[in-house]
């Protein structure tokens, strides 16, 4: 995609890791520096350099998120499905509501709406 200024923009999007979350990133790559925070859990600042600025190194590795019933910021899709089917067979009671759903769809839909397609 290209934003009104020029700029380029790619996004990649998967839910389907097997068994475990794979490594999230998010990756900003300029024409005068890069930043790239990754791991697991997207918990980890893994790369920073900017033209003319000096920064200082900056380790983050902070940890997951424990929502009792599982770890992380992302990728417990298999989780959530599970709950889901536990859920209509009347075995559990639902982890997340329909807003919150909605909200996930609203905001990947506000990224794309930001940038002016081909």
């Amino acid at each position: 995609m290209e934003t009104a200024s020029g700029a380029l923009v790619n996004f990649n999007f998967s839910t389907c890791s097997y068994e475990k979350n794979l490594e999230g990133a998010f990756t900003i790559l300029a024409e005068n520096g890069a930043v790239k925070i990754g791991g697991q859990y997207l918990n980890t600042i893994e790369y920073q350099q900017i033209e003319g600025h000096v920064i200082p190194d900056i380790h983050i590795q902070a940890k997951a998120n424990d929502y009792g019933k599982y770890q992380g910021s992302m990728s417990n899709h298999d989780q959530m499905i599970q709950n889901v089917i536990q859920t209509l067979r009347g075995e559990a009671s639902i982890m997340t509501s329909a807003a919150e759903g909605h909200e996930v769809v609203r905001i990947i839909e506000s990224m794309y709406a930001s940038v002016l397609l081909d």
